[in-house]
């Protein structure tokens, strides 16, 4: 008797053998195709292929997967962004080379759902966790708007910094709902082209 209950509690639940990365996922592409709101508890757990009470193994609710993917994909950006710029120096090739990270983060196969939802549906996020999330948020746009600065003061950019920065909002934003890995551009192709609309042309650069 004993035996059989030494078995029975040594072996692992099916909730528990579900990788919360494999919920998260599932909760981030469902968040994308129908909103934080109209997604329920239910939705996640039949996506994942698993009883909705097991979803509560992993996460006390809906509210705390949107915190975790939204936080898990602000700290993400700036940490990705930071080691992107780092071993660059110029201003130009810094401004390209976060082009193309944003791009792969919201347009990319593996991450583009998670950071989807950070774009839609942070807003939703409970307000005790608003203020770190708009810290991080901040953290991010410093990098954009330091490295726009320095496009800027060297006569490259083709417009002001602030400008420069919401067009390439308004452009990335925008490629999460169009961009496909198997269409026309990979994202470095679009990047560059993104790039090239927002940088003059070094030969005719005044002085």
């Amino acid at each position: 008797m004993s035996e059989v209950l030494t078995k029975r509690v040594g072996r692992p639940s099916v909730a528990a053998a579900v990788p919360r990365e494999r919920i998260l996922a599932a909760a981030a592409r469902l968040f994308c195709a129908r909103g934080y709101q109209a997604t329920t508890v239910r939705d996640i757990a039949r996506e994942v292929g698993i009883l909705s009470g097991s979803l509560f193994h992993h996460f006390a609710s809906k509210e705390q997967m949107l915190v975790e993917m939204v936080r898990e994909a602000s700290i993400s950006m700036c940490v990705g962004a930071e080691a992107v710029l780092g071993p660059i120096e110029a201003p130009v090739d810094r401004l390209r080379a976060l082009i193309r990270f944003e791009l792969e983060c919201f347009v990319g196969n593996r991450t583009r759902d998670f950071y989807a939802a950070l774009i839609s549906e942070w807003r939703d996020v409970p307000a005790s966790v608003q203020p770190e999330i708009r810290g991080l948020r901040q953290r991010y746009a410093g990098l954009f708007g330091g490295v726009l600065d320095a496009c800027h003061a060297q006569g490259r950019l083709r417009t002001m910094p602030d400008a420069a920065s919401k067009v390439l909002h308004g452009v990335n934003m925008s490629a999460v709902s169009w961009f496909r890995q198997s269409g026309r551009y990979t994202v470095n192709e679009f990047a560059d082209i993104v790039t090239a609309l927002l940088l003059t042309d070094e030969r005719k650069r005044p002085g």
